[in-house]
């Protein structure tokens, strides 16, 4: 009997001793928080996730946790401060080593709160502006890559199609119009669109509305004002003045498409999984992949985020429609096609 108790004591200190154990492994791994500006079911993020998850894979001694804001979800300032809120709460109760920020929202309601933080690391992606408005140029805390449309790869997208299109030689520059919604972003863009030289295209510069009926304006007027328009964000397109429900991104897109009298190309690349003909847009891939390594340069080298340069976006994604090149009677290298393939970023 005695045996017995003496070997249940044994059996139960080692049980307790082992959950202290694990107990004591997980409070001290490393902790990541991964915060995002948006929602799970938005392509951007969902990609973006894809690049942080091919660095985090076989880290399984992190602790790595997410949360999404899903700002693009509201339109009014209101829920975009409690999705702030709430946000900041749980960073303050999981206590990240580093904080991955991810876009501008990420940055303006919760991240720059944390940059007198002596123990929070903050890499942020996804910054489509100046990281100036967020104090990040002067933080020793912050590092990260910038989001920067691949305007170039663009120009000489729309040069190859002008040719084709008949407009090259015609004695005029090709010309270019930006139309975006109010959302955050879009300005952010809009700033980095208008600076870039454009020549020899004539770019007209960037139009933002405020909801759908005004976007269906600009676009039934677009011909008038250029040979190309540029889009990319639309996500929070009201119908109207009268009726604040947002517009379904494919709605919009297939919409363009019909009643547009010139081609419209995408500055992201999921513009044609919404029916866009073509675009070419920022690698959401690369922006995931430099911030995970960034953070496990922190984590594991030891290194300030001050040691570490701040990126410029480099890589870029191409995505095809071949339905709508047919229609507007264009040709594109073989190459795009390629590309969009290999991305499954290819649509009939």
């Amino acid at each position: 009997m005695r045996r017995t108790r003496a070997t249940s004591l044994v059996m139960a200190l080692f049980f307790v001793a082992a959950i202290g154990v694990v107990v004591w492994l997980n409070y001290t791994r490393p902790r990541i928080l991964v915060l995002h500006s948006y929602s799970e079911d938005y392509i951007w993020t969902r990609e973006v996730n894809v690049g942080l998850e091919r660095i985090f894979a076989d880290q399984n001694w992190l602790l790595l946790r997410y949360h999404y804001m899903k700002t693009k979800k509201f339109k009014d300032k209101e829920a975009h401060r409690r999705a702030g809120i709430a946000a900041g709460k749980a960073v303050e109760k999981f206590r990240p080593d580093v904080l991955i920020a991810i876009d501008d929202y990420a940055q303006k309601l919760v991240a720059v709160h944390f940059l007198s933080d002596p123990e929070m690391n903050i890499v942020f992606a996804g910054v489509n502006g100046s990281i100036e408005p967020y104090g990040y140029d002067t933080a020793k805390n912050v590092t990260g890559i910038l989001e920067r449309k691949q305007v170039k790869a663009l120009q000489e997208v729309i040069l190859m199609l002008a040719a084709d299109f008949g407009l090259s030689g015609s004695g005029n520059a090709v010309r270019t119009l930006y139309l975006s919604d109010s959302a955050l972003s879009g300005y952010r863009d809009s700033e980095y669109i208008n600076a870039f030289d454009w020549q020899p295209i004539d770019h007209q510069g960037a139009l933002h509305v405020d909801d759908f009926d005004a976007w269906m304006d600009v676009v039934g007027k677009a011909e008038s004002m250029a040979d190309f328009l540029l889009v990319s964000g639309y996500r929070k397109l009201p119908r109207s003045q009268a009726d604040p429900t947002f517009v379904p991104p494919d709605e919009i897109m297939a919409w363009t498409e019909e009643h547009s009298a010139i081609p419209v190309l995408g500055m992201n690349f999921f513009n044609t999984g919404d029916g866009a003909m073509l675009s070419v847009g920022v690698s959401p891939y690369e922006q995931g992949e430099v911030a995970a390594s960034m953070a496990l340069e922190i984590i594991t080298e030891g290194k300030s985020p001050a040691e570490i340069p701040i990126r410029i976006s480099k890589q870029y994604v191409i995505s095809l429609r071949d339905s709508m090149v047919k229609k507007r009677n264009l040709s594109v290298p073989d190459i795009f096609e390629a590309f969009a393939r290999a991305t499954n970023n290819y649509y009939e």
